[in-house]
C-alpha cells in the first residue's frame, strides 16, 4: 500500500551511505554543482540517490528553489522507494532509466512534480566484474515545467560520469599493478587550499605502517603530520616537483618510513584540479622487484647431472640433504668439475627456491669494485657512481642465496667485511650510514687450497670456518672415466639441437677409448668444449680419434693420447670405421736400403689407391698414415679431402 507521510533517514544513516560510495559520491557532487551552475533554468532541482533510494544530496542554481521542494517534504534522507510509483522506485526496481509525471505519482506530495532517473552502476576493473559502487541521479522539477528533454539530459549526464569514471577505473588498475602506494593529492578542489587526498591505495597504508582510514576528498593531514614535520613531502606539493625514486622520510602520527618516493605532477584549472601524485616504495620492496628482473636465475638442478658413477651419485646424495638445511655451504674442487652446476642444484632443491639466486665471480672482478658490487653504495659513494646508488648482490639475494664464486680470489680487507656480513646479517652500503639487514644464505666455491692460503695469511680462518660449516669435495673427471662417454654423447646431442645439426656424431671404439684414456685436466668443462668443436667443425657421422687429438692440449695428448696410440694401433678396426677387407700390413723399409720407403713415395703423385693402402696399414689412423706416406698431417687430410675420403665409409 502506498505510503502517505514521507519517512526520513537520520543523518548517520546518511553519512553511512555516502560512505558506501567512498570517492564516487565527492566526484559527483562535484559533476552535479558543474552541470547546475551555468543551467538557465532555476525551477529544477538534481538529486543523488544510494541503492536503496534515499535522497543523499538535492542540487538548484538558487537557494528558494530548494526552500520550496523542502515545504512539500523533498529533502536530503527522505526515503522514495517505499513512495508508491515513482520514477525512483521505478528505476530501483527495473535497473533502468525511469520518468514519473504529476498523476502518475501514486504518493500525494509527488503529483506537484514530475520526476526524471538514471542509474548509476561501476563495475570492479577485475574479474569477476563485480558491482563496485551503484547509485542514482534524477532531476526534479514542478509538473507545469515537465520537459522530455530533462530525460535525455539526465541519462546523458549520468552516461558522462560512468565513461569518466570507467576510465579513471582504468588507469586505477595500472596504478594498482606498479604495487606501489599511490596517493594523489589535489589543493585546488578545496575552497579553502586545503590538499584533499583525491586517490589512494591499499597499499599505502602497509608500506606507511598505518591502520587503513577513510580520506577521500579529506584533508591529507589527517594521514601525514602536517608542518613542521614532512617539509620535504610538503615542499615537493607546494612546488609541484617531479622526483624519480628519491629517499623520503614520511612521517605519519608521529612514527616516520624511511621510503622510496616517484612523482608526477598536474595542473587543469579548467576542471578545477592541480597537485601530485605520490608513488611510494620501501628500500626492500624496490630490492626484491629488482632481483625479480635481474638477479641471475638458478636454472640446473640434480636432474642435469650427468653420471651414474658410483660416487658422483652419493655427491648427489649428500648435497640434496644440505639443501634441507640453511647452513652456508663451501663447494670445493679442480676447475671445470662443476661446483656452479651444483651450486644452482642445492638453492632449486632447498626452501629457498621460490626467491633470488644470484651469482659473483670474486676473481672476475677488478679489486676495487668487489666491495661495490657485493654491499652496492650510496650516491656520490666515489668518482663515476651512479646517481641514486647501487643495490649489492646481498641486497638482491635478500630471502635467497648468494653464490660467491672463486671465493679464494677476494682480498683480504674485504672478507673481513665479509665475514661481519656473515655473522650478523647486516650490511651497510660503500658511503652509507644506515644498517639493511639481510637473510641469505651463502655457497661458496673454489679450486684453491685454502687452508694452505690460510697458512700463508692470505685467507682468513674465521671466515672459512663461517663459510665452509658444510663443505663439499667434487670428484675430477679422470676419478669417474665410466662417465666420461655418456657426458660426451650428451653433448652432442645438446649442442647438435642448439646448432639445428640434423645428424648426430657417434664415436667410433677406438675414439671411445681415447676419450677414456685421457686425463682431462680441464674436467667436464674441456670436455664440452672439445665435444662442441668437433660437432661443428667435422663432417659425417663418425668421430674419429684423430679429431680429439687434434684439439687437444699437447700437453693432453701427451699425458692421455700418446699412451692410448699404441693399443688403438694393435685393435682391429671398428665395423663402421672399415666397411672393406683389411689389406695386411706393410710397415716401411729402411730408407736406405729399399729406394721405395716413405721418401720416394713422398716424391711420387699420391693417388687414391695409396691413401687407401696406407690407412689400412695402419688401423685407419690418419697420424701414422701420414707418417708411413712420408707427408704432412695437414697434407693427408687435404689430400682424403681431394679423394672423397673424409668418410672412412668410402675407403
Amino acid at each position: 500500500m502506498p505510503a502517505h507521510t514521507w519517512e526520513y533517514a537520520d543523518n548517520r544513516s546518511v553519512e553511512e551511505e555516502r560512505g558506501k560510495l567512498s570517492r564516487l559520491y565527492t566526484f559527483i557532487r562535484r559533476y552535479i554543482s558543474k552541470t547546475i551552475a551555468p543551467s538557465r533554468s532555476s525551477h529544477y532541482a538534481m538529486g543523488l540517490f544510494s541503492r536503496d533510494g534515499i535522497l543523499l544530496d538535492l542540487f538548484a542554481k538558487e537557494d528558494y528553489t530548494l526552500e520550496r521542494y523542502q515545504l512539500d517534504g523533498i529533502r536530503v534522507g527522505s526515503k522514495w522507494a517505499q513512495l508508491g510509483y515513482n520514477a525512483v522506485s521505478q528505476g530501483l526496481l527495473t535497473g533502468d532509466s525511469a520518468e514519473s509525471v504529476g498523476e502518475e505519482h501514486e504518493f500525494s506530495p509527488l503529483k506537484r512534480y514530475a520526476v526524471y532517473y538514471a542509474p548509476i552502476r561501476i563495475l570492479s576493473p577485475y574479474e569477476p566484474y563485480e558491482p563496485r559502487e551503484e547509485c542514482g541521479l534524477g532531476i526534479i522539477t514542478p509538473v507545469e515545467n515537465a520537459w522530455d528533454d530533462y530525460m535525455a539530459m539526465i541519462r546523458g549526464v549520468a552516461h558522462d560520469m560512468m565513461i569518466t569514471l570507467q576510465f579513471n577505473n582504468i588507469a586505477t588498475m595500472y596504478y594498482e599493478r606498479s604495487g606501489k602506494g599511490i596517493l594523489s593529492i589535489d589543493n585546488m578542489m578545496s575552497p579553502t587550499g586545503q590538499n584533499l587526498a583525491t586517490y589512494y591505495n591499499d597499499e599505502l597504508f602497509r608500506i606507511l605502517e598505518t591502520r587503513p582510514m577513510d580520506i577521500y576528498y579529506k584533508p591529507v593531514e589527517t594521514l601525514i603530520d602536517p608542518l613542521p614535520a614532512n617539509r620535504e613531502l610538503w615542499d615537493i606539493v607546494e612546488n609541484h616537483r617531479v622526483i624519480l625514486n628519491q629517499p623520503l622520510d614520511v612521517t605519519c602520527h608521529g612514527k616516520t618510513v624511511e621510503l622510496i618516493a616517484s612523482t608526477d605532477a598536474f595542473n587543469q584549472p579548467m576542471i578545477n584540479a592541480h597537485g601530485v601524485v605520490f608513488y611510494f616504495t620501501t628500500r626492500q620492496k624496490m630490492t626484491a622487484e629488482l632481483s625479480r628482473q635481474v638477479a641471475n636465475g638458478a636454472i640446473k638442478t640434480f636432474d642435469d647431472i650427468i653420471g651414474n658413477n658410483a660416487g658422483l651419485r652419493g655427491l648427489i646424495q649428500k648435497a640434496t640433504r644440505m639443501a634441507q638445511t640453511d647452513s652456508n655451504i663451501m663447494i670445493l674442487g679442480e676447475s671445470g668439475t662443476g661446483k656452479d652446476v651444483f651450486a644452482q642444484a642445492i638453492h632449486n632443491a632447498s626452501s629457498r627456491r621460490g626467491k633470488p639466486f644470484v651469482a659473483l665471480n670474486c676473481g672476475a672482478l677488478p679489486r676495487d669494485l668487489v666491495e661495490s658490487e657485493l654491499f652496492g653504495y650510496e650516491t656520490g659513494a666515489f668518482t663515476g657512481a651512479r646517481k641514486n646508488g647501487n643495490v649489492g648482490k646481498f641486497e638482491l639475494a635478500n630471502g635467497g642465496t648468494i653464490f660467491l664464486d672463486e671465493i679464494g680470489e677476494m682480498p683480504l680487507d674485504l672478507q673481513a667485511k665479509l665475514l661481519r656480513v656473515t655473522e650478523s646479517k647486516q650490511l651497510m652500503r660503500l658511503g652509507g650510514n644506515k644498517t639493511i639487514h639481510v637473510d641469505v644464505r651463502i655457497i661458496s666455491a673454489t679450486n684453491a687450497n685454502v687452508e694452505g692460503m690460510i697458512q700463508q695469511k692470505l685467507f682468513r680462518a674465521d671466515l672459512y670456518y663461517r663459510l665452509s660449516t658444510m663443505k663439499l669435495y667434487l670428484m675430477p673427471l679422470r676419478e669417474r672415466r665410466d662417465d666420461i662417454v655418456p657426458l660426451a654423447e650428451y653433448f652432442i646431442r645438446s649442442i647438435s639441437r642448439r646448432i639445428d645439426k640434423t645428424n648426430i656424431m657417434r664415436f667410433s671404439d677406438a675414439a671411445k677409448a681415447l676419450l677414456t684414456q685421457m686425463d682431462w685436466s680441464g674436467n667436464v668443462r674441456e670436455l664440452q668444449n672439445l665435444i662442441e668443436c668437433i660437432v661443428q667443425l667435422y663432417p659425417g657421422d663418425i668421430i674419429l680419434p684423430e679429431y680429439i687429438l687434434d684439439n687437444v692440449s699437447e700437453q693432453e695428448r701427451l699425458r692421455g693420447g700418446a699412451a692410448a696410440l699404441p693399443a688403438m694401433a694393435a685393435e682391429p678396426p671398428a665395423a663402421e670405421e672399415s666397411p672393406r677387407p683389411q689389406l695386411p700390413p706393410q710397415p716401411p723399409e729402411p730408407a736406405p736400403a729399399e729406394p721405395e720407403g716413405p721418401a720416394k713415395r713422398k716424391r711420387k703423385h699420391l693417388t687414391r689407391e695409396d691413401l687407401c693402402q696406407a690407412l689400412a696399414a695402419c688401423g685407419n689412423n690418419r697420424t701414422d698414415a701420414s707418417q708411413y706416406l712420408g707427408i704432412s698431417r695437414r697434407t693427408f687430410y687435404r689430400k682424403l679431402e681431394e679423394f672423397g675420403l673424409t668418410d672412412t665409409k668410402d675407403l
